[in-house]
């Protein structure tokens, strides 16, 4: 089980996980202090995460990541106006993992311009018939089927979801191709 105590920083500001590329858009702040394991598993998810989007890194905003005692609906959620990502602890790291790139995902599709263009392309690729986002199920939704997308091609697997919600390895190619730049 990975537990966390978090330890707001407050008028320290934020902790960039990525300090090395700060002068670039695209970071993860934290704003708590991690517990080794946490940071640990932070780390290894957003340098993935990075790896598979190096491509489109200068065309997201920067997110803020905040573990919380509760997530109203679920066990993470993207906070747009905010962009802020919110994680629900404790929590297992498989768990923490796809929730971490599952919001990351919302995050590039709502702060990149960039992604308007592959919206269309995944639209149609999912078959969908609902608007991107909406009321329709969770499963239906094209907007939870990009993000599902993204854990599969960041992870490499999906634990959580994949039964569910199955993603055409075609479509995880896609992604793979517009995220390098393509």
């Amino acid at each position: 089980m990975l537990v966390v105590v978090c330890v707001a920083l407050g008028a320290l500001g934020y902790i960039a996980v990525d300090a090395a590329g700060s002068d670039e858009r695209g970071r993860l702040l934290l704003v708590q202090d991690l517990p080794d394991d946490v940071r640990i598993e932070t780390d290894t998810v957003w340098h993935r995460f990075l790896a598979r989007f190096e491509g489109r890194r200068n065309c997201f905003a920067d997110v803020r990541l905040v573990l919380v005692d509760d997530v109203v609906g679920g066990d993470a959620r993207y906070v747009s106006d905010e962009a802020l990502i919110q994680i629900e602890i404790p929590t297992t790291p498989a768990r923490f993992r796809e929730s971490l790139v599952h919001e990351l995902a919302h995050h590039v599709e709502r702060t990149c311009d960039e992604f308007a263009e592959l919206r269309t392309v995944l639209h149609a690729a999912f078959g969908a018939e609902q608007a991107w986002t909406g009321d329709s199920p969770w499963v239906d939704s094209p907007s939870e089927r990009w993000a599902e997308t993204v854990v599969q091609l960041v992870n490499g697997e999906r634990l959580l979801h994949a039964e569910e919600m199955p993603i055409d390895p075609s479509v995880v190619d896609t992604v793979a191709s517009w995220g390098r730049g393509g």
